[in-house]
């Protein structure tokens, strides 16, 4: 005896249709929208050249004391992703910002006079030249 496979309704058919010609449509427009995906991160070839950013806790002395993001209180770890919009912020948003970073360092003794912001541009190339380091923001005050 034959089992009968049930019969798929116009309106599955449709929607799987429709389901298939988006996710193509993303492909090949190189568009990001989730859940379709053009890919683009996965395919497209990185260049020699990495660029980051830094962040420094300054005492009164001028020393300079690295600001690990990800060693700071859960709430500071995607902070990073600030630095970007800084240049558009007014001194003060910047200020803000900048003290909030000092703030743990602070309750941990640690003097902080300013927050140094540096571009970091690498080469990955093994025999590409040294790293670039640049000041793109110095903010926070004396608390």
């Amino acid at each position: 005896m034959a089992v009968r496979e049930p019969d798929v309704s116009p309106l599955t058919r449709h929607l799987v249709h429709a389901f298939l010609l988006v996710f193509a449509i993303t492909g090949i427009a190189h568009l990001e929208l989730l859940p379709f995906s053009g890919f683009r991160l996965f395919s497209e070839v990185r260049g020699p050249v990495r660029t980051s950013s830094q962040l420094y806790a300054v005492d009164g002395d001028g020393t300079e004391v690295p600001i690990l993001l990800d060693q700071l209180p859960l709430g500071y770890r995607q902070s990073w992703r600030l630095i970007p919009g800084m240049e558009d912020m007014s001194v003060a948003q910047r200020d803000e910002i900048c003290d909030a970073w000092a703030r743990p360092l602070r309750e941990h003794g640690i003097e902080v006079t300013t927050i140094r912001i540096y571009r970091i541009v690498d080469d990955v190339r093994p025999d590409g030249p040294p790293s670039e380091r640049t000041l793109r923001f110095e903010c926070g005050g004396t608390p």
